[in-house]
């Protein structure tokens, strides 16, 4: 009897959560969900006019407003506000669909049954998640359902964050979600339809959409690695190269919290018996290795650096945020002046960075670079080196549930004046490539063991 209750209730259930997520809000609601987003950023966030001036900015959101003329759909409005990214250009600025949109879609909706990677201004294909090999890796996507992929590339991106005028953290996110994000923008049609180039022939696929267990059911199947991977990866690890004189650190995060519940690490301790270790072994050049590490607590990197900079330090030179409309002085973590560990790593550093090198993580590396004789090697770090925004609130839109972030400090790391929007520049830019990928080779840190073996020399 109970069975016979609940399954009917189910539907009724499931089926008003597919018709919320196809309802139409009215222009009304639209435009009130617009201006409450458009009031919290003026009222929180420190850097909403760093990169473009108030009237741009009322500009921007004023045809946003007038563009919106006719009921939408939550997916159809949030691809018109996720627009103010390219405006705002604050990579802790985070606009996301509301709870039950994305709750439905990962439940009941089928999505690309691929990992795409972006690179060179190009989407390729990093693995199929389908039953049968349909792409080979590798392969260069020309279309998907009829759309360029270079349409596909600049539509996404222009929604994407990123700090300042620096593509790189967008880029990033990207060639790691691309699925996601392309079912924000493009929906979740039933099949897709590929077409790519194979000497100088032009070839279609079409291949069913599938839901999501089974894309990560086929993903285990075939990624050989993954699974083995998941369960010995480690937060932070150490390394040591085959001559022992070169030490490789690895973070991949800086959240006391993540490193806890993913990987049952404690930060302090981990790089108090690490950086020990490498102090007392004949180890003079020291790698650490930031790609693909998003931020995370000021206070961890800060007891790092103690260990690899000789002299008292500062890492945020000023905090500031919003009050009565104005900029005003703030507190914030790691203020002041830092006094190094007497036990210090004295040889060479050497730091990789790519567009996930993100909030912290570039922080951390602007500190180095502003106190050290430190090398980078990589891409441009996807976060800014001398101003950033966090301390994030979060916030649903009134009426679309949607999701969003608004930063609520300012961070000046070194100086202001110094900012043009670009990401910290590696030493020795060096990019990966698709055939990089598919060999599976490391070729920024075989570039820079290179360097190391060369100056050893």
């Amino acid at each position: 009897m109970i069975k016979k209750f609940l399954a009917p209730l189910f539907l009724v259930l499931l089926l008003q959560i597919n018709i919320s997520s196809q309802r139409l809000f009215s222009e009304e609601e639209l435009k009130s969900d617009l201006h409450f987003y458009k009031i919290n950023l003026e009222r929180q966030h420190p850097n909403l006019y760093l990169y473009a001036p108030k009237d741009q900015i009322n500009f921007f959101f004023d045809s946003i407003s007038n563009s919106i003329n006719k009921p939408l759909t939550e997916a159809e409005f949030y691809s018109k506000i996720t627009l103010s990214s390219n405006i705002v250009k604050d990579g802790h600025t985070l606009i996301l669909p509301s709870n039950s949109f994305t709750d439905y879609h990962n439940t009941h909706s089928k999505f690309l049954p691929f990992q795409i990677g972006f690179v060179d201004q190009n989407l390729y294909v990093k693995m199929n998640c389908t039953k049968t090999k349909l792409l080979e890796d590798g392969t260069i996507i020309d279309s998907i359902n009829g759309l360029a992929a270079s349409s596909i590339i600049e539509k996404l991106l222009k929604r994407q964050v990123r700090d300042g005028k620096n593509l790189s953290y967008a880029k990033w996110i990207l060639d790691t979600y691309f699925r996601e994000y392309y079912s924000y923008q493009f929906g979740h049609p039933s099949s897709f339809q590929i077409s790519y180039t194979n000497s100088d022939r032009k070839y279609t696929v079409i291949t069913s959409a599938l839901p999501k267990d089974s894309i990560y059911f086929y993903r285990q199947k075939n990624d050989l690695y993954l699974n083995s991977k998941t369960q010995n990866e480690k937060g932070i690890d150490l390394k040591y190269d085959s001559t022992k004189r070169v030490a490789i650190l690895t973070i991949k995060d800086f959240h006391t919290d993540i490193l806890k519940s993913e990987y049952n690490q404690n930060f302090i301790k981990e790089i108090k018996n690490i950086l020990n270790s490498i102090i007392k072994s004949k180890a003079q050049n020291l790698v650490i290795d930031l790609r693909n590490n998003q931020g995370g607590d000021v206070e961890n990197g800060v007891y790092l650096l103690k260990y690899l900079i000789p002299k008292p330090f500062k890492v945020v030179n000023q905090y500031e945020k919003i009050k009565n409309g104005r900029l005003v002085a703030a507190k914030g973590p790691s203020m002041g002046i830092h006094t190094p560990f007497k036990n210090q790593f004295k040889g060479k550093i050497y730091v990789l960075l790519n567009g996930g090198s993100f909030s912290n993580s570039v922080i951390f590396s602007s500190c180095l670079r502003e106190n050290t004789n430190t090398v980078f090697v990589g891409t441009e770090s996807g976060g800014n080196p001398h101003v950033l925004a966090g301390y994030a609130k979060d916030f649903e839109l009134p009426n679309t549930k949607i999701n969003v972030q608004i930063p609520t400090k300012r961070f000046i790391m070194t100086n202001i004046q110094k900012n043009d929007g670009s990401g910290l520049l590696p030493t020795y830019m060096v990019d990966s490539s698709i055939e990089h990928f598919l060999l599976q080779k490391d070729n920024q840190f075989d570039f820079l063991l290179d360097i190391i073996y060369k100056n050893e020399n």
